[in-house]
């Protein structure tokens, strides 16, 4: 064997039920990435964080509502792109990756930055009884992000000294201007994804009058975003505002530490972008509109049947505006000057 083939990288993928295995060997080293579907909740934070771009999201809207079986996998990874780097495994809020390096000790992740736990303990409280199920639960799962079973344990604790509490701030944002495309009965998408059961549909008339057609309880939120990618209609925002990065676990003055740190705050990469962007909403539009039909009262207290059918025209003329996909795209991309501009070219020529 030359020397070229014996630096060559190989790399190689298994599939198991409901798991995908990438393998990576070079000289001695063994590197080995297991992907979990059933364990993966479609957050993306995986993909946020990946150095390479070598994650995509797969069919989470369909999957969430059900159109498509579970065992489909909710992210795509391209295996060639893949550096095994195992940031995705460090992110994971429920655990669906796992790394395996051989020779064990050749590549320790505690030298590594990760994130925070995604809970708390009031220790004073805690029993740690292994005779319980909930107790053997928590001990198990503290050691890897397992958010599914964190958020058992903080329903049957049986001392209530354990709670879900996120690495992860921001807030939920609901695209009220765009919620009547919302379907809560039918969908569900967000209901079903959410793996701490935050999202809600209101049932009485109280709830429906506070929240509409859909809310989120953000006491349960830790801001993942698997809700964002399963909704089909995008009516969802996932606004991260800081992250809790926590240093490596073994101290030393590494090269990589920089670079892990850059990555891992990518989650909030797109509050850094858009800070200082002025935020416009659909309503500045409609009061413009209402402000017009006010003017047009005015000048017109009586208004003959051809007056009534030019403001019915008129009115069709904007709703239709506003439904058309070239608006929603601009509204969604915050471009409201260009609505505003197709709005007030319907009334000029209305008025010529």
């Amino acid at each position: 064997m030359d020397q070229k083939e014996e630096d060559e990288i190989e790399k190689g993928m298994d599939i198991e039920p409901n798991k995908l295995i990438l393998k990576w060997k070079f000289k001695d080293v063994n590197k080995k990435l297991t992907y979990d579907i059933e364990k993966c909740i479609g957050c993306s934070l995986c993909k946020l964080v990946c150095p390479v771009d070598a994650i995509e999201i797969g069919p989470v809207p369909e999957i969430a509502q059900g159109l498509i079986d579970e065992s489909n996998p909710k992210i795509m990874i391209d295996h060639d792109k893949c550096c095994y780097c195992m940031l995705c495994a460090i992110v994971c809020p429920n655990d669906a990756f796992h790394e395996h390096i051989m020779p064990e000790g050749q590549i320790n992740m505690d030298e590594y930055p990760h994130l925070s736990h995604f809970y708390e303990i009031e220790e004073e409280k805690c029993i740690e009884d292994k005779s319980n199920e909930i107790c053997q639960l928590c001990l198990d799962a503290r050691e890897r992000n397992r958010v599914k079973d964190y958020y058992k344990i903080q329903q049957e604790c049986p001392t209530q000294c354990f709670k879900i509490s996120s690495p992860i701030s921001g807030e939920v944002i609901l695209k009220e201007h765009m919620l009547w495309k919302c379907d809560p009965t039918g969908c569900k998408a967000c209901v079903n994804i959410c793996p701490v059961e935050s999202f809600f549909i209101p049932k009485t008339a109280e709830e429906v009058k506070k929240y509409g057609k859909i809310a989120c309880n953000e006491d349960e939120c830790f801001y993942c975003g698997a809700c964002e990618n399963s909704c089909p209609d995008n009516l969802i925002i996932v606004e991260r505002s800081d992250i809790n990065i926590e240093d490596p676990k073994k101290q030393g003055n590494y090269p990589w530490i920089e670079g892990w740190i850059r990555n891992i705050k990518e989650i909030i990469r797109r509050r850094v972008i858009e800070e200082g962007k002025e935020q416009i909403e659909i309503p500045v539009i409609m009061e413009e509109i209402k402000e017009v039909k006010e003017r047009v009262e005015e000048e017109v207290p009586q208004l003959s049947e051809e007056e009534k059918q030019k403001l019915l025209n008129l009115n069709e003329k904007i709703q239709s505006l506003l439904k058309s996909k070239k608006i929603r795209y601009w509204i969604e991309d915050g471009k409201m000057e260009k609505v505003s501009a197709e709005v007030k070219k319907i009334l000029a020529q209305n008025n010529a």
